[in-house]
């Protein structure tokens, strides 16, 4: 669904190098934390001894990032990858790269279509645009990528090795394994939300390999010293497209950690071959279990009419429900739970040429009772909302929300609103 989420390229935020800091940590002191932010989650299993301090210190940088891939692909009993030299960079090539990279990764195309989408949601202010936005925090944000494209590693030190640049290798290799074994290429990339869903599963796993090495592989100082790195600067990001980064990271870690306790990697490698169609799927285990399938939003035509144009039709999905909400002012337990009985949706997006955007909402819902509590998020959001928007009770478990720039422009589509 998201410039953030559709992308392939992988990469891991400090804030989430963090979060692992926290769980290793509280395991080796014995307490039985788990990996995600679920309420009732599967810890994974990790080894209770603590590990001697690392001896990469001894080798040089190539040789301590080819023995982590041996113990990478070891762990994740894979094929090992022949990737070549990884490059390591500083924060401002990495900037660099990001920024000559940004139109291939990031068609302008895309970037507009997202725009008027963002804008249209209340998600983006008038004078920020979602190329910028997504340059500047991926350059603040990311510590390493693979490129499925091209099979180049890159990784981000500006202080030789040290425990923060093994960590994060682990995960990225073990990128250029899935890769290897499961062609990432393969995934969705189209920005629905079935592509945001796959992404929970390729970090997901990462983010559990990297956690299972770093507890085998380093000593609690040395966990604690990743954790003395300072935070990367947010200031101007708005915090929803923080929490879509850390969404497959998160939520996706949830899921994995729930395969891995059911069978080990197997079941992780199952996964691969069935992968998530929505994020409710990756947020809810049971659904992905039961192969619980979208249900097809109301209306087979969503827009009719001339003098616009439609940029955008995908799905948007309970993981980007729950945050849109939360980012027009939904407490953030509300839009959660607001999301929660998502059956299925399709989002249109549209704008005219004179610059007006809109959008239209198709929502299908688990129960009437799960459609009144999106319902009534909505309106609370609605208050604090500067746009117009309209709310169409289409059946007990189906609502249509039209929103956009004008109620005049709605209505060129849409018809007279009551």
């Amino acid at each position: 669904m998201t410039p953030l989420g559709r992308r392939l390229v992988a990469i891991i935020t400090l804030g989430l190098a963090l979060l692992v800091v926290a769980i290793l940590t509280l395991r080796a002191l014995g307490v039985p934390i788990a990996v995600g932010p679920l309420a009732s989650p599967t810890p994974v299993p990790l080894p209770s001894a603590t590990p001697e301090p690392s001896a990469a210190a001894s080798l040089s940088i190539e040789d301590a990032l080819a023995a982590i891939e041996a113990d990478v692909a070891d762990l994740r009993d894979l094929p090992p990858a022949d990737i070549g030299t990884p490059r390591i960079v500083s924060r401002d090539e990495l900037a660099d790269l990001l920024a000559e990279r940004a139109d291939d990764d990031y068609p302008p195309e895309e970037v507009a279509a997202d725009n008027v989408l963002y804008h249209a949601l209340g998600l983006l202010a008038p004078d920020q645009d979602i190329g910028e936005l997504t340059l500047q925090l991926l350059s603040g944000q990311v510590l390493g990528y693979y490129n499925p494209e091209t099979g180049e590693m890159v990784v981000v030190t500006e202080e030789g090795l040290t425990p923060e640049l093994e960590t994060i290798y682990a995960h990225e290799y073990t990128h250029a394994l899935q890769d290897g074994a499961f062609d990432i290429e393969a995934m969705a990339t189209d920005g629905s939300d079935r592509s945001f869903a796959e992404l929970g599963l390729v970090e997901g796993d990462a983010t559990t390999v990297m956690t299972l090495w770093a507890v085998e592989n380093l000593s609690i100082e040395e966990i604690l010293e990743i954790g003395q790195t300072p935070l990367p600067d947010t200031a101007g990001i708005p915090a929803w497209m923080i929490r879509q980064l850390e969404f497959p990271y998160l939520v996706g870690t949830e899921f994995v950690t729930q395969l891995f306790a059911s069978g080990s990697f197997a079941a992780v490698d199952e996964a691969w071959a069935d992968p998530p169609l929505t994020t409710e799927q990756v947020i809810h285990y049971g659904a992905y279990v039961d192969d619980e399938q979208p249900t097809q939003p109301p209306g087979s035509s969503p827009v009719s009419g001339t003098g616009f144009e439609v940029v955008l039709d995908t799905t948007f999905g309970e993981a980007m429900t729950a945050i849109w909400l939360a980012a027009l002012g939904v407490p953030q337990g509300d839009a959660d739970a607001a999301a929660a009985g998502w059956g299925g949706d399709a989002i249109t997006a549209l704008t005219s040429a004179d610059g007006e955007m809109a959008l239209v909402l198709r929502t299908a819902w688990d129960s009437p009772v799960d459609a009144e509590e999106f319902v009534a998020a909505y309106e609370v959001a609605l208050e604090r909302l500067d746009l117009f928007g309209h709310l169409e009770r289409v059946s007990d478990t189906e609502v249509v929300i039209r929103q956009g720039t004008s109620e005049a422009f709605v209505e060129s589509f849409a018809g007279p609103l009551d």
